[in-house]
């Protein structure tokens, strides 16, 4: 094998509000995710697409062999938190909820993967986080 070494590691993340409070309107998410998207960019975080709903977060990022799981979703979480805050988009002091989930992606699936997360309004009218949540826990192969 000749040349760089080459990663393709992609980690889906959803991530909750403290007390999973509906704390992300329309309009904090229309500004959130962005600042997220390129505040990533410019840390070295390789964010797909990221969107949600009123209590939670789906991100989608590619994991440098550099990273961790844990530091990527950790540094998101302050840095919107502290964003958010900072901007006073909120009345009331904003704060993630410490747990996520995470799940690997397949690279011949990204595209549905940044799909699914784009559609996270439309898929919320209909189920539940906590819904959504065991659907995918029915998606984890189970070793015995």
């Amino acid at each position: 094998m000749q040349g760089s070494t080459t990663t393709f590691i992609y980690v889906h993340a959803i991530w909750c509000t403290a007390g999973r409070q509906p704390a992300l309107t329309g309009v904090v998410r229309k500004v959130l995710f962005p600042y997220m998207k390129k505040n990533a960019a410019e840390k070295g975080i390789q964010v797909m697409a990221v969107n949600g709903a009123g209590e939670h977060v789906h991100c989608l990022f590619k994991l440098m062999p550099v990273q961790s799981v844990s530091d990527i979703i950790k540094q998101l979480k302050i840095e919107s938190a502290n964003w958010l805050n900072d901007n006073k988009f909120l009345l009331h002091a904003f704060e993630w909820d410490d747990i996520y989930s995470a799940w690997s992606v397949s690279p011949s699936t990204i595209d549905k993967a940044v799909e699914y997360i784009g559609k996270q309004e439309e898929y919320h009218l209909a189920k539940t986080l906590d819904e959504e949540l065991a659907a995918f826990d029915k998606m984890v192969i189970q070793i015995i």
